[in-house]
């Protein structure tokens, strides 16, 4: 199965790439890298990447893919403080499907 994975560089997103490969899946991530250079533990095997932000993906970016793992989120509370509206925007905005990463998946269903 080709599967996007939203947020691989992320807390979750770094061990379910590597699991889903493991099962037998291809696996490309996705992510801003908005946090470059702040690895956390031993450095997770390379999986082919899209470097974009979730709120500008289109319905042609998920063409091909017959899944998507969507695990972008902003975890970090002192980044939440920072700019709140960022946050709720990726967080709650694209996971309600008012953006549109989840409104083509839907009606592919």
């Amino acid at each position: 199965m080709r599967i996007l994975l939203t947020g691989h560089k992320g807390y979750i997103g770094a061990v379910a790439g590597p699991l889903l490969r493991s099962s037998g899946h291809e696996v490309i991530g996705l992510d801003t890298d908005l946090f470059a250079g702040c690895e956390f533990g031993d450095a997770a095997p390379d999986i082919p990447e899209v470097r974009k932000d979730i709120r500008d993906l289109t319905k042609a970016d998920l063409e091909g893919f017959d899944a998507v793992v969507h695990l972008a989120a902003l975890s970090n509370d002192p980044l939440g403080n920072l700019d709140a509206d960022l946050t709720y925007d990726i967080n709650h905005t694209v996971r309600r499907g008012r953006r549109s990463m989840t409104r083509p998946l839907r009606s592919t269903r």
